[in-house]
């Protein structure tokens, strides 16, 4: 077993497995105990398909008082502390007509107009230059998730590339960056190491030798136990039967297949797999392994049925709702059952202690938005966003109504500036200055 050390980047294994482990106090030096341990901070975009019933979407309160959250956000309430909600933002769309969820898809987190038929975007979006500052130490500097599989090739709305209107993350020269889409080989990525160029056969052998990550260090698990504290013993054991939960839950998706393209058989529902992409990235911020994340739910005009929570139909069809009352109601429970899924990921991070001895969710900021605002008018300014957690030390439990109508580009001047680049005076397009009113 390697030496035990006061680093975050502890592990357990050897060469053919390392799973890393979450921070422990009784590791650490006497003299460095109580001595306000640096925690890293993290961020992560989510994406969620069709805009809202903006109606339900809004809080009830008045703009700039603490936050009174509609039947929508119920879910949430317990959290309100960790939560902004901000009104009448604008973002830039695409430079024709037609293509609006396109055009707010590759914007949304770049401010850069999408252009017809051009597979790249005009820049980085914000997750990639919060990476450049804060994820360079890591195993992974970003992780990009999915929800639903994809074309990358292709024109996938009114004559927009695939490569865009999938893909919500993008590198400096504004190229999409892959997804990942298999919640086996996102584990696979994330915690045994990822070989792309596996045969079925390498992987079959793999299993057959290691048919358990944590069976393969439980021994040394055993003997880290002995060092550890009591608060520390509790730590690792909840720690271990979380990478153990999700292992088990993969397997039954997967059937213990890790090698991509491979995509899951149906087992999973939306709800299981929502949970388990929310799971990883709660473990992956959890062990350090990466601190920017963005997990893209759905794809361009995402038609998802959600039959099993009462809004048969396809979701975007279902947007298109012209005003009819069957159709809003549908889209008030798809839009509820989104933010539970976030409160669930918000408890998932809120349960993580921390090294600083707060909590990864005191530490992390969640950027939430969609393509357009009314999936009806296909507009794009009154957008949808919601701040959560704490990495950014805004000023949380506040609803903050624009009636300026700032851009997208702003806020993202905001957050690279909270996340340590003070470089960023300007983004995408329209971003000009941090957008006010974000502390008070």
């Amino acid at each position: 077993m390697r030496k035990l050390t006061a680093s975050r980047r502890l592990f357990l294994g050897g060469a053919a497995v390392a799973i890393a482990l979450p921070f422990f106090e009784s590791l650490t030096p006497r003299e460095a105990r109580g001595a306000g341990t640096a925690a890293p901070k993290r961020f992560m975009a989510c994406f969620m398909p069709n805009g809202f019933d903006m109606a339900d979407f809004r809080p009830t309160s008045a703009s700039g008082t603490p936050l009174a959250l509609g039947p929508m956000m119920a879910s949430l309430a317990d959290f309100k502390d960790h939560l902004l909600v901000l009104g009448s933002l604008q973002n830039t769309k695409q430079d024709h007509p037609l293509g609006d969820h396109s055009g707010g898809i590759g914007s949304m987190l770049t401010n850069h107009t999408v252009i017809y038929d051009t597979e790249k975007m005009g820049g980085p979006s914000i997750d990639q230059v919060v990476a450049k500052q804060i994820g360079g130490t890591t195993k992974l500097p970003s992780l990009e998730l999915a929800g639903e599989p994809g074309a990358t090739e292709g024109s996938c709305d009114s004559g927009y590339r695939c490569s865009v209107g999938n893909h919500i993350a993008f590198d400096s020269t504004g190229t999409p960056l892959p997804k990942l889409y298999d919640t086996g080989q996102i584990f696979d990525r994330l915690f045994q190491g990822f070989d792309p160029g596996a045969s079925q056969a390498d992987i079959a052998r793999r299993n057959e030798y290691q048919k358990s990550i944590l069976d393969s260090v439980l021994a040394q698990a055993t003997e880290l136990k002995a060092k550890l504290n009591a608060a520390d013993n509790v730590k690792l054991d909840e720690y271990l039967s979380a990478v153990r939960q999700v292992e088990t839950r993969i397997e039954v998706s997967t059937g213990g297949s890790c090698m991509p393209p491979m995509k899951t058989t149906g087992q999973l529902s939306d709800q299981q797999r929502a949970e388990v992409l929310n799971d990883l990235v709660a473990l992956a911020f959890q062990c350090d392994i990466t601190r920017v994340a963005t997990l893209m739910w759905g794809n361009v005009t995402s038609n998802r049925n959600y039959a099993a929570i009462g809004a048969a139909g396809g979701h975007h069809d279902i947007s298109h709702h012209g005003g009819n009352p069957d159709n809003i109601a549908k889209l008030k429970k798809i839009g509820k059952w989104e933010m539970d899924r976030l409160a669930y990921l918000l408890a998932k991070l809120k349960a993580l202690p921390d090294s600083d001895g707060r909590t990864v969710l005191d530490n992390t900021l969640i950027l939430y938005s969609s393509d357009i605002s009314d999936g009806d008018a296909h507009n794009h300014d009154d957008m949808p966003v919601l701040l959560a957690g704490g990495g950014a030390d805004f000023t949380m439990n506040r609803y903050v109504d624009y009636k300026d109508k700032p851009h997208f580009g702003d806020l993202f001047i905001s957050i690279a500036n909270a996340f340590g680049d003070a470089s960023v005076t300007t983004f995408g397009e329209h971003g000009t200055k941090p957008l006010d009113g974000l502390k008070v």
